[in-house]
């Protein structure tokens, strides 16, 4: 399978400007009167100040970064290998994204839950919030320690540490090549993380209840961070955390809550209520890393939101 890969990656042009929210996903949320055409175009709005006032631009221009899943290799060349990967998931939902963003699908279809957690979990691991995470959390594990007794190898004289009240044992031989590392390290642990991660995430994903809210015109924004967390309870939380609520707009018409709510109906699709945009288009909003994706005026959907808070 490794060489079959690497010839099909040989043998045809790979993307330099590599989307961590995928077009396909992206075009939903055009303008209407450009949604259809070969130039799909969002507005899309930041929350820092310095980036100005809201933009309408073409969705290759959108969440994309050069060479973002592809770091160099030991060798000097880049792996392709996760690029490729998420190629290959990407057209196997788009395909029937029509179904997930403007139609009716079965909830309970083991094949439709099993597509949308895997693409959900890949959609939150490959940001470029992840990968800036990556090299904060290398930065805190140097700082950690930075005042441990060391071996006569130079290595941190330290066998276990305490993780969140759990001992765990550890070895610290390599760690003058870990404390060195850089950018190229940094790239090639982020490419690795998302792809053991993944299966976690999406497994998580499916212990969860689902329900779509559903209108039958353009309601629902997206975000750079589409797939949004919250708990009304804890200020630090994940995807197994209980009582979690996780939210990911499928289109400007459908939006997908999952939460643990067990005791209520499964798999259904509820109107949204009058109202209640506000509600859904702040948590996706809160959610997001940097921009506001929308095929809405900008103007419109900031209104509902300053509504929201007033109230």
């Amino acid at each position: 399978m490794g060489e079959g890969r690497s010839a099909e990656v040989k043998s045809k042009p790979q993307p330099v400007n590599q989307h961590w929210v995928p077009k396909f996903y992206l075009r939903y949320f055009a303008t209407q009167q450009t949604r259809e055409t070969d130039s799909p175009q969002v507005w899309i709005f930041s929350k820092r100040d310095e980036d100005g006032d809201e933009k309408l631009t073409h969705v290759r221009n959108v969440c994309a970064k050069r060479f973002l899943y592809t770091p160099f290799q030991e060798d000097g060349s880049r792996s392709w290998d996760l690029e490729s990967r998420l190629g290959e998931v990407e057209t196997l939902l788009g395909s029937r994204w029509p179904e997930f963003a403007e139609g009716y699908v079965g909830l309970g279809d083991e094949d439709v839950r099993k597509g949308l957690s895997l693409f959900m979990a890949i959609m939150h691991l490959r940001n470029p919030a992840v990968r800036e995470q990556v090299e904060r959390m290398h930065q805190s594990i140097l700082a950690s320690f930075k005042d441990a007794p060391l071996r006569p190898d130079g290595n941190p004289d330290v066998e276990e540490v305490d993780i969140n009240g759990k001992v765990q044992a550890i070895d610290t031989h390599g760690w003058q090549a870990y404390r060195a590392w850089g950018k190229n390290e940094h790239d090639r642990f982020f490419a690795d993380m998302v792809k053991a991660q993944t299966g976690d995430i999406a497994r998580m994903l499916l212990k969860k209840r689902w329900s779509v809210v559903c209108c039958d015109t353009d309601v629902f924004i997206t975000t750079d961070k589409p797939v949004a967390m919250h708990h009304q309870e804890r200020e630090k939380y994940g995807f197994g955390t209980p009582g979690v609520i996780v939210t990911f707009p499928l289109g400007p018409k459908r939006l997908l809550v999952m939460d643990d709510l067990h005791h209520e109906p499964a798999n259904q699709y509820y109107p949204l209520k009058d109202g209640n945009a506000g509600t859904f288009n702040m948590t996706t909003w809160h959610g997001g890393s940097r921009f506001m994706i929308t095929g809405r005026p900008i103007s419109e959907v900031l209104a509902e939101l300053v509504a929201l808070d007033d109230r």
